[in-house]
């Protein structure tokens, strides 16, 4: 079963799933899904939980978010790691922006 609770086997993952704008005809949520099942499957892993943002901007910091949020602050459960469809679905990287800062 790819969805199941927390069992302590070192395995068991967040979907992350993220949509800036929810439209009635949109498919990602489903393509999203799919892909966050094949690649815990890939890995052997198994699905504890879903943080599903809608209508989020991917450039809300991530512990911040509302389905997201929580989960990294520690107060929905354990996990061992998260799943996203593509990286830019958990949010913007901060290390584009800060790398050609000068270090002082």
């Amino acid at each position: 079963m790819i969805e199941r609770p927390d069992d302590g086997c070192g395995r068991c993952l967040l979907g992350v799933r993220r949509l800036s704008r929810m439209k009635l005809a949109t498919t990602s949520p489903e393509r999203q899904r799919a892909d966050v099942l094949a690649v815990a499957a890939s890995v052997g892993g198994h699905v504890v939980g879903w943080a599903d943002d809608w209508e989020v901007s991917g450039a809300t910091d991530p512990m911040t978010r509302p389905k997201l949020g929580p989960w990294l602050r520690d107060e929905r459960g354990p996990y061992d790691g998260l799943v996203a469809a593509a990286v830019d679905r958990l949010g913007r990287s901060d290390v584009e922006s800060t790398a050609s800062t000068p270090a002082t």
